[in-house]
C-alpha cells in the first residue's frame, strides 16, 4: 500500500515537469571528428540526417540540431535534457535569428554536476535566461563527444531549468525511499540464512542488490553520494547491474518453485536464457568498449527470450499444480509488460512515453517486497514440512524404541540407553523382573488378561525414576539410578523390594480376574566402568535364576550359587 502512496505522490510531483518537450522527431544530426567547430557545422546545416538514419553517424563528435520550440515552458532558463550514460564532453550553442552564436561548454565533471533524477543531464541553454534573448533563440546545436547510447539523442528534451532544480529533491528523496524499501528483504534474507540456508535466497538477495544498484545508479543518486563517478562508471553499472540481477532471477524461480513443478527440460532453457544478458554484455564490451550506438539494441534485445521463457515457465509451472508461482505471477508480470516497452523504446523501435520508466521503477522494488513476502511463505512451508519429516522421524524412533504392548522401552531402547550410561554413568545397577508362574496367569485366565497384567506392570514401572524397559515375554530391566541420599535403606536390592510390593498390589488392583496375587523374582548386579551389556545382564540372568530356583517372589543382588543354602536365602518380599 505504501509504494502506491509513494506512487501517487511522484506522478502529483512530477505534474509540473510534464510540460517539458520532446524534440527527438524534430532533430537532425551530423557527425565529424572531435576537432569540429559550431561555426563550421553551422556553415553545414543543409547537410544534417533528418532521416530515420539519424541515428548512425560517423565520427568521433556527434551534432545534433533542434528547434528551440520553448513557447509552452514557463519563463526563465532553459535547459536541454538527454540520458547522460556515458557521456564525457558536451557543448550547447544557440543560433539567434540574427546569426548570432552563443556557447557553453561542459566537462565531463559539469555534465555529471548537472544531473536530473532518472540519469539525465540538464544543461542549460545560453541566453534562454534573458527574455529577450530567449525570444531570439532559432535553433539549437549540441555537440556529444563519443556518445555511447542512442538515449543520449533519442531522449532529448527542452525543459525549465527552475521548475527541475525545485523538483530534483523530492524526486532523489523518492527514488532513495524505493531504494530503502527495496533493500530491506535482503537483510531479512541474510539474517534467515545462516540457520535455513535455502539456495533461493541467496539468488533472491542478488536480485535485491542488481535492482537496488540499478535504481541507485540508474536515477541519479549515485551523484548525490558519490559526485565524483564517472559517467562510465554509471554507464557500466547500468548495464551490468541489470544483466547480472535478470540472471539471478532465473535461477531463482528454478529454485524457488516447487521440485517438480518446472519440467526438466525447460530448466536448462530458463537458466540459459537467464544468463544470456550477461554474455552478451561482456561481448559488447571485450569488442566494442560500449561506444557503438548499435550495441545498446543488441543488448536489450538479449533480454527478449528470457522474458518469453518465463512467461511460458509461470504458466508451465501453474498448470503443473505450483502454489509459489503466484508470486511470481504477481511480482513478474508488470515487469514483464513494462521491460517489453523499454526493450522496444531501448531498440528504437519507437519513441514512446518515456515516463513509463518511472513505472518501471516502482515495479522493480514492488517485485522485491512481493517476492520477500514469497520467500517468507515458501521459507514457512518449507519449515512445516521439515518439522513434519522431524516429527516423523521422532514418531519412528520411538516407534522403534518402545514396545508396543507396555508403551515403554524395549530391548533397542535399553542398549542406546546402557551406551549413553558408559559416558554419563546415570544409573549405578542393572535389574531384570520377571513374573512369576505367567504361563499359568495365561493359561488359567486368557492371553488378553496375561496381557493386561504386562500393562500395568509397564505402567507402574514406567513411573519409577529408573529406565525401564520391556526385554522379551514376562522380562523387563531397569537400568537403576543411586539414591543421591545416600540412603543406605535405599540399596538397589530395597529399592527393588519395594518396587515389587507396588507391583503387586497395582497387578491385585487393576486385574480384578485374578484372584490370587501375582508376585515377581529379580536379579540385580553392580554396573562396572568398563563392561558390556551382554556382560551385565548375564550376571543378573544368573541371579534372577537363582532367585526363581531359591523359591520365587524374591530379589537376589549377589551370586547364591556359591553358597550352600537352602531355599529361603535371599531377600523374599512379603
Amino acid at each position: 500500500m505504501r509504494i502506491w502512496v509513494i506512487f501517487l505522490a511522484f506522478i502529483s510531483l512530477c505534474a509540473p515537469a510534464s510540460a517539458n518537450i520532446s524534440v527527438a522527431s524534430e532533430l537532425c544530426t551530423f557527425g565529424t571528428g572531435l576537432d569540429g567547430k559550431i561555426s563550421e557545422v553551422v556553415a553545414k546545416s543543409d547537410q544534417f540526417d533528418c532521416s530515420d538514419n539519424k541515428y548512425d553517424f560517423v565520427g568521433s563528435r556527434l551534432w545534433v540540431k533542434v528547434p528551440f520550440q520553448a513557447n509552452s515552458l514557463p519563463a526563465g532558463a532553459v535547459e536541454v535534457q538527454g540520458d547522460n550514460n556515458g557521456l564525457s564532453a558536451m557543448a550547447v550553442h544557440s543560433v539567434l535569428t540574427d546569426g548570432t552564436i552563443k556557447s557553453a561548454y561542459f566537462s565531463e565533471q559539469q555534465v555529471i554536476d548537472s544531473w536530473r533524477p532518472k540519469g539525465h543531464y540538464g544543461l542549460p541553454i545560453p541566453g534562454s535566461e534573458d527574455a529577450a534573448t530567449r525570444s531570439q533563440i532559432e535553433t539549437v546545436y549540441l555537440s556529444l563527444d563519443k556518445p555511447r547510447v542512442a538515449s543520449s539523442i533519442t531522449l532529448i528534451q527542452l525543459a525549465s531549468k527552475k521548475r527541475w532544480d525545485d523538483l530534483k529533491l523530492p524526486l532523489s528523496a523518492m527514488f532513495a525511499l524505493l531504494c530503502g524499501m527495496a533493500i530491506m528483504p535482503f537483510f531479512y534474507n541474510v539474517f534467515f540464512y545462516g540457520a535455513l540456508r535455502h539456495s533461493f535466497m541467496l539468488w533472491h538477495s542478488v536480485m535485491i542488490l542488481g535492482t537496488v544498484v540499478y535504481t541507485f545508479s540508474s536515477s541519479g543518486l549515485i551523484f548525490l553520494v558519490f559526485p565524483e563517478t564517472s559517467l562510465t562508471i554509471k554507464f557500466l553499472l547500468n548495464y551490468w547491474t541489470l544483466a547480472i540481477a535478470i540472471a539471478a532471477s532465473g535461477f531463482f524461480l528454478d529454485r524457488f518453485v516447487e521440485p517438480g513443478k518446472i519440467a526438466g527440460w525447460l530448466r536448462p532453457i530458463l537458466l540459459l536464457t537467464a544468463v544470456l544478458p550477461v554474455f552478451v554484455t561482456a561481448y559488447i564490451f571485450q569488442t566494442t568498449n560500449g561506444y557503438e550506438t548499435q550495441t545498446r539494441n543488441f543488448y536489450h534485445a538479449s533480454f527478449v527470450p528470457y522474458l518469453f521463457v518465463v512467461l511460458y515457465t509461470m504458466v508451465h509451472a501453474l498448470r503443473r499444480g505450483s502454489k509459489a508461482i503466484w508470486f511470481q505471477i504477481a511480482a513478474w508480470t508488470p515487469i514483464i509488460g513494462f521491460s517489453f516497452d523499454r526493450i522496444a523504446r531501448g531498440m528504437d523501435l519507437y519513441i514512446g512515453i518515456h515516463e513509463l520508466d518511472y513505472g518501471l521503477y516502482f515495479v522493480l522494488v514492488l517485485e522485491t517486497i512481493i517476492l520477500a513476502f514469497g520467500v517468507a511463505n515458501r521459507i514457512m512451508k518449507l519449515r512445516r514440512r521439515h518439522e513434519h519429516t522431524l516429527k516423523e522421524q521422532v514418531e519412528l524412533t520411538l516407534l522403534a524404541d518402545t514396545d508396543g504392548l507396555t508403551a515403554i522401552s524395549n530391548r533397542r531402547a535399553l542398549e542406546k540407553a546402557f551406551t549413553r550410561n558408559m559416558v554419563d554413568r546415570k544409573y549405578s545397577h542393572l535389574a531384570i523382573l520377571d513374573i512369576d508362574f505367567f504361563k499359568q496367569v495365561n493359561d488359567q485366565y486368557g492371553h488378553e488378561t496375561g496381557d493386561e497384567v504386562l500393562r500395568v506392570v509397564g505402567r507402574e514401572l514406567g513411573q519409577t525414576r529408573h529406565f525401564t524397559a520391556r526385554i522379551g515375554g514376562e522380562e523387563f530391566a531397569l537400568l537403576m539410578k543411586p539414591d543421591e541420599r545416600g540412603n543406605r535403606k535405599s540399596n538397589p536390592a530395597a529399592e527393588m523390594t519395594r518396587i515389587c510390593e507396588l507391583l503387586i498390589r497395582a497387578v491385585y488392583e487393576n486385574v480384578r480376574e485374578i484372584k490370587q496375587p501375582v508376585t515377581f523374582s529379580v536379579g540385580v548386579t553392580a554396573i562396572p566402568k568398563r563392561t558390556s551389556l551382554r556382560a551385565v545382564m548375564s550376571t543378573a540372568d544368573k541371579r534372577l535364576y537363582d532367585a526363581k530356583n531359591n523359591g520365587r517372589n524374591q530379589v537376589v543382588s549377589f551370586d547364591l550359587s556359591n553358597l550352600n543354602s537352602k531355599p529361603g536365602s535371599g531377600v523374599a518380599l512379603g
